[in-house]
């Protein structure tokens, strides 16, 4: 009896020493993402709503209050190592990018928020290189930046006109990728515009972009010895059709990206999508969600776990610190534009009852504004003909 008793605890340690040994072997990794944020420090919409010092009181989503709050609570809550990645068009959609250049705002806040690598969409072009540039620059000034990544940019070796971009590269203000070690787990990031993304960049000249497909073959093949996983911000997006979704072509022609993080189609997404043994995500558009990705890594294969898109919302106490920060970039809005007119992110300038938010037909607010184009043509000609009988707005330009 006291031989089997020994035999059996003896058998017990062994077993609880081999499962020790399983944990110790797997690591169990977070990724949390956003995309498309477009400057939308105060959440959607309309800002007046916005309370990220209280809960249950508005039905405004987003913030980048509330996203910094889940942050710390996932990095505080994992055990292992937890990255947060943008996938690009951080800029452009509210009053906080007029003073991009000059203040960084959106660069600012994701570096306090805890963001380790973002890449450039084609909204981050919109001020034309020597306003990306400038950006850049001017970031340069915080204590914490987030990684700016993009590998498939060409500098013109013509025209000036991206020098000042080129020479932000050269100082390492933007990399093609980075190996981000974290817990012992080295992690390889690069960036991507897309070919869509690209299209709709007309102020990105001359600055053009390689072939999204063949540069991330080149990107896998100088990170894979030195990564345990390979990472890819893709500002190409999806789509239904399949032989149109750049990031799940992407994903059939390059071995070897373990997740890509999507952005530009502003897709809402409950799962991941996987294509081969490579995940794709995206997480809708101005904050709304943050995508929670939950990995396990073991003996060199990377397998998903969970994922979760967490809604942004009034359920969530915004973040204390980024919202005294929001509130002090509020302030020099209202004195440098706003106030001069006599109005404030807070002020009610007009109601109605037809629906602000189409994009894809005729609506109220298109004529509106058509109308006002027109008007303000009219009334700034100091008496010259301007030929203007008629105006013409695309309804992507048209932003809340």
């Amino acid at each position: 009896m006291i031989r089997f008793i020994k035999y059996f605890v003896t058998l017990l340690i062994s077993l609880l020493i081999c499962l020790n040994t399983v944990d110790a072997a797997k690591t169990e990794i977070t990724i949390l993402h956003t995309n498309d944020l477009h400057s939308h420090f105060l959440g959607f919409s309309p800002n007046k709503d916005y309370t990220p010092r209280t809960v249950s009181d508005d039905e405004t989503i987003g913030g980048y209050a509330r996203i910094a709050t889940m942050i710390k609570k996932i990095k505080n809550q994992s055990k292992g190592p937890v990255l947060v990645l943008d996938g690009g068009d951080f800029l452009m959609g509210s009053f906080f990018h007029m003073l991009s250049r000059e203040k960084a705002f959106e660069l600012d806040l994701m570096g306090e928020m805890g963001y380790d690598a973002i890449t450039l969409g084609n909204h981050e072009f919109d001020l034309k290189p020597d306003g990306l540039a400038q950006i850049l620059n001017t970031a340069q000034k915080h204590d914490s930046l987030p990684a700016i990544l993009l590998s498939n940019m060409i500098f013109s070796q013509e025209s000036p006109k991206d020098n000042s971009l080129e020479q932000a590269f050269s100082k390492g203000f933007i990399k093609t990728h980075i190996i981000l070690e974290k817990n012992g787990i080295k992690f390889g990031i690069f960036g991507l515009m897309g070919m869509d993304a690209a299209e709709k960049a007309p102020f990105s000249s001359p600055v053009t972009f390689a072939d999204p497909v063949a540069t991330a073959q080149k990107m896998v093949a100088a990170l894979k010895d030195k990564a345990d996983i390979i990472i890819c911000l893709s500002h190409s997006g999806l789509n239904k059709n399949r032989k149109k979704s750049e990031d799940e072509l992407l994903a059939q022609k390059v071995d070897g990206i373990d997740v890509i993080i999507s952005g530009h189609t502003h897709t809402k997404m409950e799962a991941p999508i996987r294509v081969n043994n490579t995940l794709i995500v995206q997480a809708w558009e101005y904050g709304k969600q943050l995508g929670h990705i939950s990995l396990a890594l073991e003996d060199g294969k990377v397998e998903i776990t969970n994922y979760k898109a967490i809604p942004i919302n009034d359920d969530i106490k915004g973040d204390d610190e980024i919202s005294q920060i929001i509130q002090e970039y509020e302030k020099i809005i209202n004195t440098e534009f706003l106030s001069a007119h006599g109005l404030s992110f807070k002020k009610i300038v007009a109601h109605t009852d037809f629906d602000l938010k189409i994009r894809a037909e005729e609506s109220s607010l298109g004529n509106f504004l058509a109308d006002s184009i027109r008007a303000g043509i009219k009334n700034y000609s100091q008496g010259f003909d301007p030929f203007a009988d008629v105006a013409i707005i695309s309804n992507g330009v048209i932003r809340d």
